[in-house]
């Protein structure tokens, strides 16, 4: 699987939506494992790290699309880059 960033990465953004898809795919992986071994409660925890995955994959591209609808250096329209 290739998990490399691409430039915009580099200089700050957030990582693209096929790398968090490529997270998700990873982690539902980890979950089958965990399930297969009989360890519910990581499986549990895997699967919502999943959801989160998804999640940052679906803003990001809606981020993409309003970023381009918006003008390259109008920040009233940027979105805050991740949270705490």
């Amino acid at each position: 699987m290739d998990c490399s960033m691409n430039n915009q990465d580099l200089v700050g953004d957030e990582p693209a939506p096929e790398v968090a898809m490529a997270i998700k795919r990873c982690l539902e992986s980890l979950v089958r494992d965990a399930r297969r071994s009989q360890m519910d409660d990581l499986a549990e925890f895997l699967a919502l790290a999943a959801l989160a995955a998804d999640d940052a994959a679906k803003a990001r591209r809606k981020a993409a699309a309003t970023a381009a609808a918006a003008k390259p250096h109008d920040l009233a329209n940027r979105r805050v880059a991740g949270s705490c």
